[in-house]
């Protein structure tokens, strides 16, 4: 017995020793399993370190790269200014201020017989904020009468509205946005934004395990997915810091990115970014981001102006902005905005009549098109040049700076208007280019690149250069009329044969008639245009002259001049020529023509400011003879046709016609504008147009539309009226006979008492 349970007892100790090796393992393994949870938990611990460093410091900074926003001029309203009430209520038109009698709201205006009351929106202006206003503008035969702001019931001497937005420089990444802040937007906006998209936006921790689990249980109920389980914290996530794959481990840090975005900012700063960052759209190449640029893409206005059936129009489309886009789906996206507009009426953000009323909206959309206005293509071009030689600190220019311009929204509809309406009926393969400035300002306020106003390419108005014709005859005479005492409007110049040796070839300059004068006095020969009497002139001053000349109108770079030259045979820009003529229509007084008048950050801080460098090139008594020329020009010369189209009003220009009839051109002026016009084919052949029978004809259109403001100068006291012999050009006492009574510089001629030609 004793043998046996000796035995047994042997038997016994294995087991305890089985049984010890198993615990030992089960200990190890849970050593193991700590471990790794504690280096997981570390990994993880220093990868939210490394989320919350990348995701704070560009959460905090720059956010996005914003484009510039280009604005047109300001319409400034001023009691005696020419405008009528149709071109008023187009400008608000073209703004899409809403017509509403009961002026509720900024963004909207009333009409009633000779007035017009707009209710303005805000504005930050180069020279500081303007809140909203509200005034009234009346109307007389002539332009504005008064103006009275309608709270006080005060008359007041100026009034505007806020600048077009016509352009947005798009940034590198073709995102295109227009930062709004949470203020601004409103109230209903974002209560139905949340309601649609995260209704316990202010009560969860940026994921919400909840909406994930119900989400989950309605797609497997459904047998596809249906509900996302996203919280609006998690899309942001998504938006700004990760791609759109649809894997694991990019939802898994879309959940741990969230949760830093919550533990890390407040939830208006989220909703602002989210506000801003969700895509809305696609415009062609680029892609439209944020509700902010979303309401002018969609509906052409800010975003506070929206009314319920929009906001749910631009909410619901956030579900597939391809699939419910208004414009290429518009019943779809009606569907979805009724669904939208369901869920506002059942959580009682609109009552019955609200609801009603907006579901009974058509789905109504400005065409893509004119989301901005677009447009502009020449002008916006030439701003884009000048902008690339400002020296704007890089930390701006992606920040949303705003360029102001001088563009003048009418004048630009007229330019086109013109160029179309005259360019129609001729060669379809004629092309066009045309500049429009406020010349006592040196102000570009209008610009076409081609005959196709609207569209971009080849801007034609700048980059174009072409042989500019008898538009250089005028720089030869002023030039000459600054050599005191040598040549006056009387003075007789030689119209006979000439040959000459230009080019290394033998060359016979012939007047457009192919008729000789034997002479004529210079006014005649430049008011009509005649080439033997310029280019003998011109030699008479030599090509440096002239050179010069060129150099002081302001042609800021140099050009081989040969004795064809005199005849126009150098090629300029239409933009170059519009400079030279800038000078010579404000008085001899240069400054740089431009389409730029300030450059602003986001907050209306000045970054650039145009410079007003204004230096006097010719005298005030050289200048008014050639202007008195080309006024002549005007009423008997080349240009006559505008003294027969508009009588009574005084007008100045020239005419010019390039060789073998290739180019067309016409320069001139009225009291504040100087409109430069080009017309010719791109592949330089001859168009069989003069500068008379082509450009000429643009000019009269735009002045058609653009009613002219008569062209006045005084005489300066170093000039006056004074008796020519018409037969040797000397000066005559005024009781002669055979005379011609010119303007001439007072102190340069001889008091005449008596006739000495009889």
């Amino acid at each position: 017995m004793t043998t046996k349970k000796a035995a047994k007892g042997k038997r016994a100790k294995p087991a305890a020793a089985e049984r010890q090796p198993f615990s030992a393992h089960l200990k190890r393994s849970a050593v193991f399993v700590a471990k790794l949870a504690f280096l997981l938990l570390l990994l993880l611990t220093f990868y939210l370190i490394y989320l919350d460093s990348k995701i704070s410091k560009k959460f905090s900074g720059q956010k996005w790269q914003v484009p510039a926003q280009i604005y047109a001029r300001s319409l400034e309203l001023v009691p005696g200014k020419v405008l009528t009430q149709p071109q008023l209520i187009a400008q608000l038109d073209a703004l899409q201020y809403q017509r509403n009698p009961a002026l509720s709201a900024p963004g909207q205006y009333s009409v009633s017989r000779n007035h017009v009351s707009i209710y303005r929106r805000a504005f930050t202006y180069i020279d500081g904020y303007e809140a909203a206003q509200l005034f009234s503008v009346e109307f007389n035969r002539s332009g504005i009468n008064r103006i009275m702001q309608r709270q006080q019931q005060d008359a007041v001497n100026f009034a505007r509205l806020e600048p077009q937005l016509i352009e947005h420089l798009v940034a590198a990444q073709q995102e295109d946005r227009e930062l709004v802040r949470l203020e601004q937007v409103p109230e209903l906006f974002k209560d139905t934004l949340l309601l649609v998209e995260d209704r316990e936006f202010y009560h969860h921790h940026g994921v919400s395990p909840l909406s994930v689990l119900r989400a989950l249980w309605v797609n497997i109920t459904a047998g596809r997915t249906v509900q996302g389980g996203s919280t609006l914290t998690q899309q942001l996530a998504k938006n700004m810091y990760l791609s759109s794959d649809r894997t694991l481990w990019r939802k898994a840090n879309e959940a741990l990115i969230a949760l830093v975005l919550d533990y890390r900012f407040n939830k208006d700063q989220i909703l602002e970014a989210y506000i801003n960052e969700v895509f809305v759209g696609q415009n062609y190449a680029n892609a439209v981001h944020g509700f902010g640029l979303g309401s002018r893409f969609y509906f052409g206005k800010p975003l506070s102006e929206l009314q319920p059936a929009e906001y749910a129009l631009m909410i619901g489309l956030l579900k597939g902005p391809s699939y419910f886009d208004p414009r290429r789906n518009p019943q779809r996206a009606q569907q979805r905005r009724d669904v939208v507009l369901r869920l506002m009426f059942e959580q009682h953000l609109l009552n019955r009549q609200q609801y009603e009323q907006a579901v009974q909206q058509p789905v109504a959309v400005v065409p893509r098109g004119q989301y901005l206005n677009s447009g502009y293509a020449a002008y916006l071009d030439a701003v884009k040049k000048e902008l690339r030689q400002l020296s704007i600190s890089p930390e701006y220019r992606d920040q949303g700076i705003k360029v102001f311009t001088y563009l003048d929204t009418q004048a630009q509809r007229a330019a086109e208007q013109a160029l179309q309406m005259q360019l129609a009926p001729l060669d379809p393969d004629l092309q066009a280019a045309m500049v429009v400035v406020n010349y006592q300002q040196a102000e570009i306020i209008a610009m076409v690149g081609s005959k196709d106003g609207v569209q971009g390419g080849f801007n034609r108005a700048v980059d174009a250069r072409r042989q500019i014709g008898s538009i250089i005859k005028p720089v030869i005479y002023l030039e000459a009329l600054a050599q005191r005492g040598r040549y006056t409007l009387g003075s007789r110049l030689e119209d006979n044969p000439i040959r000459l040796r230009s080019n290394d070839q033998d060359w016979q300059p012939q007047n457009f008639d192919k008729q000789y004068r034997g002479n004529v006095s210079l006014i005649d020969a430049l008011a009509n245009s005649l080439n033997i009497p310029t280019v003998r002139l011109g030699l008479q001053l030599g090509l440096p002259a002239v050179s010069d000349g060129l150099r002081k109108l302001g042609l800021n770079r140099k050009v081989k001049l040969h004795p064809a030259a005199l005849l126009g045979a150098i090629e300029l820009s239409p933009l170059e020529v519009s400079q030279l003529y800038q000078t010579l229509a404000n008085n001899g007084r240069h400054q740089q023509i431009t389409t730029l008048y300030a450059v602003t950050d986001s907050n209306g801080h000045v970054l650039h400011m145009r410079d007003h460098q204004l230096t006097q090139r010719y005298n005030d008594a050289e200048i008014y003879l050639l202007q008195y020329a080309l006024m002549q020009a005007a009423k008997t010369g080349t240009a006559k046709v505008l003294n027969r189209q508009f009588p009574g009003v005084t007008l100045a220009g020239k005419t010019g016609t390039s060789s073998d009839y290739r180019d067309s051109w016409f320069s001139g002026f009225d009291q504040e504008t100087l409109t430069t016009i080009w017309l010719g084919r791109d592949d330089n052949k001859t168009i069989g147009l003069t500068g008379a029978t082509g450009a000429l004809g643009v000019f009269s259109r735009y002045h058609s539309l653009q009613p002219p403001d008569p062209l006045v100068r005084a005489m300066p006291e170093q000039v006056s009226l004074q008796a020519f012999s018409v037969n040797s050009g000397y000066a005559q006492a005024q009781n002669c006979l055979n005379i011609l009574l010119l303007p001439a510089i007072s102190v340069e001629m001889p008091v005449m008492t008596q006739c000495t030609e009889e």
